[in-house]
């Protein structure tokens, strides 16, 4: 997944309805596993656990939208979850998963 992927609207939509308009606008064309998903700076130290909460929080609502839709199985659902709260960030970014 190098090269090719969406960076984040985190810089903009700092905020869950911001992150729903972002998916709602960028995933039904680009997909999922397209997304660069969550990262964030140490400017705001402190906040960075509530922030990836509220992304996987977020994350969760449309995967729980397609699986109720019947796009996705739950196992589908868990593994793309996984994947946008930590696995497409150190993919895109090229991070050691260690």
């Amino acid at each position: 997944m190098a090269g090719a992927e969406l960076g984040p609207p985190w810089w903009f939509h700092d905020s869950p309805n911001g992150i729903a308009r972002h998916f709602d606008r960028v995933v039904e064309t680009a997909g999922y596993t397209n997304l660069a998903a969550f990262n964030d700076d140490t400017r705001a130290l402190m906040s960075i656990p509530a922030r990836h909460d509220m992304w996987r929080r977020a994350v969760a609502r449309p995967l729980r939208a397609q699986v109720g839709a019947g796009r996705f199985d739950r196992d589908d659902a868990h593994t793309l979850a996984i994947h946008l709260a930590r696995g497409a960030a150190r993919d895109t970014y090229r991070l050691d998963s260690t």
